[in-house]
């Protein structure tokens, strides 16, 4: 194979592999944890995340005064995070909030943004051991 070809398949590879869902520094288990807690406005540290078999990641947070427990489903697509009640439908549609995560700092930080379709839009940062940034 001539050596332009070679110089120019790989970075033709690299454009068409898909987006990663999480960055190396975040496991998918700490960016859905921190979009949740942020969407539900809770300390990240209270949420309990488990992979589930199909590469879902399961929530779980037992509401301190009656021990009542809510559980979440979440996975990435892109720089999205998608997310459902257990039971109920996932919130991909138009009118659902989109919540997105970067990576900011020195990978260090990820950076939550919940924009609602009818309201504002909210930011959160936080560092990597999930403790908030203001």
């Amino acid at each position: 194979m001539p050596l332009f070809v070679r110089f120019l398949a790989f970075p033709i590879l690299l454009a068409l592999m898909p987006a990663a869902s999480a960055s190396p520094g975040f496991e998918t288990k700490a960016i859905c944890r921190t979009a949740i807690a942020a969407l539900m406005d809770r300390d990240p540290k209270v949420l309990q995340a488990t992979d589930a078999p199909d590469g879902i990641v399961v929530l779980t947070y037992a509401r301190p005064f009656d021990n009542f427990v809510f559980t979440y489903r979440c996975k990435l697509e892109g720089d999205r995070v998608v997310w459902a009640d257990e039971p109920g439908r996932w919130r991909d549609g138009a009118k659902d909030a989109r919540i997105s995560f970067e990576i900011a700092g020195s990978d260090d930080r990820i950076r939550i943004t919940v924009s609602r379709a009818n309201g504002p839009t909210l930011q959160q940062l936080f560092d990597r051991d999930l403790n908030e940034v203001h």
